[in-house]
């Protein structure tokens, strides 16, 4: 009928549910989603101030002095002052268990993922002032108009880092920390000095003190802490799927410490990189392997009772492994760098793939739970008016 309302409308009540409860539920989106709209109106202001004082006269989209990096700065200040901010606050609430119950422990959490959501606006906001400079070459703006742009840059970053950071889960985690390494990878390569780096070791582009070495070495060094809590999400998500299925809850210690371990690794060679000690860097690369070696080893049996293809997915991934072990080692097809890029990228699929799943066995052994109480309610109540 006309102007019924559609089930499918927010402001509907839906069967089963109180009207106040439904009330509560879409004043509370509303509230968060003006919450977001006001950081954003935040984030702009912030830019508006930049670069009315950082923007002098006429400049280019992209280079030096130019909008989009006084834009990128921008960005990287933005995002990562929103993230700690909604971390340390929204996300306390909504998520008691992150961080656990040590202040440092949260306090490490909180600033790797900043700085992640910081600097990957960087790198973004920089590739795309770039792009649009290729787009419309020539193009230069006055002082009103890059002001404009570098305001509406703040602003877009502080909006969608607070829509990400509220809803954080092991899912967009993940998914953020493959695009993050992904993109930081990608900025490093860009702006080595030697552009047939790749000619030798994948390593290469840490060695440097120039640009491209501190963006390899941060991208590393944030990689391994944004992983450690990458498995205390995964920790959290195991822990629900154990108590619904009766799992022991060792094994979500061991998976946790695994990951942990691979975390702590991969910032380590960050850290202990070549120039520092070439022994040392080689010892930390190989306990890597090693560690990670193990996980594929010993998480699909331990959690064989999981849903989903973690055990085909795993038997994938160990094909692929060797599969480039031996076109490096014994055909020689692949080069050092060729045989670390495919190995990474083999490690961090699988990485993401197991994520995902575990994720998806805690929600779905939620929802069966959540099923399972209206059911024996109404069963409850089918018996006592059968007893009356």
């Amino acid at each position: 009928m006309p102007g019924a309302p559609s089930p499918e409308d927010p402001a509907t009540p839906r069967p089963g549910i109180p009207r106040s409860h439904w009330s509560r539920r879409v004043s509370h989106a509303s509230r968060t989603e003006s919450r977001h709209v006001g950081v954003g109106v935040g984030g702009a202001l912030v830019g508006l101030v930049v670069g009315l004082l950082a923007l002098d006269g006429t400049a280019p989209l992209a280079g030096t002095g130019s909008i989009g990096q006084v834009a990128a700065v921008t960005v990287l200040g933005c995002s990562a002052v929103t993230a700690a901010l909604t971390l340390s606050t929204l996300t306390r609430r909504s998520m008691p268990w992150f961080g656990g119950h040590r202040w440092w422990r949260r306090s490490i959490d909180v600033i790797g993922l900043s700085l992640v959501y910081g600097i990957l606006g960087l790198f973004l906001t920089g590739a795309l002032f770039g792009v649009f400079q290729q787009a419309f070459r020539g193009v230069a703006l006055d002082h009103l108009a890059g002001t404009f742009w570098v305001a509406l840059a703040g602003g877009a970053a502080a909006y969608i880092t607070s829509a990400a950071a509220t809803a954080l889960t092991g899912r967009s985690l993940a998914t953020l920390l493959a695009v993050f390494v992904t993109v930081g990878v990608l900025a490093s390569a860009l702006n080595a000095e030697d552009p047939y780096w790749w000619e030798r070791y994948f390593s290469e582009l840490g060695e440097g003190e120039d640009l491209s070495g501190l963006t390899f070495n941060l991208t590393l060094l944030l990689t391994g802490i944004a992983l450690v809590t990458v498995a205390e999400f995964l920790a959290h998500d195991l822990d629900r799927w154990a108590r619904s299925v009766e799992e022991p809850a060792w094994l979500i210690t061991v998976v946790r410490s695994l990951l942990t371990a691979v975390g702590v690794l991969v910032a380590l060679v960050a850290v202990i990189s070549r120039p520092v000690s070439i022994f040392w860097h080689d010892i930390v690369a190989q306990s890597l392997v090693v560690v990670f070696g193990l996980t594929l080893l010993i998480v699909p049996v331990l959690l064989r009772r999981l849903p989903g293809a973690l055990i085909a997915v795993t038997a994938v991934a160990f094909a692929l492994l060797l599969t480039v072990t031996v076109l490096y080692l014994v055909v020689g097809y692949l080069n050092m760098t060729a045989f670390e890029m495919g190995a990474a990228a083999i490690v961090y699929g699988w990485l993401l793939l197991f994520i995902r799943t575990v994720s998806a066995a805690a929600e779905g052994a939620e929802e069966t739970a959540s099923g399972a109480a209206p059911a024996a309610t109404v069963r409850g109540g089918d018996d006592t008016t059968a007893t009356c």
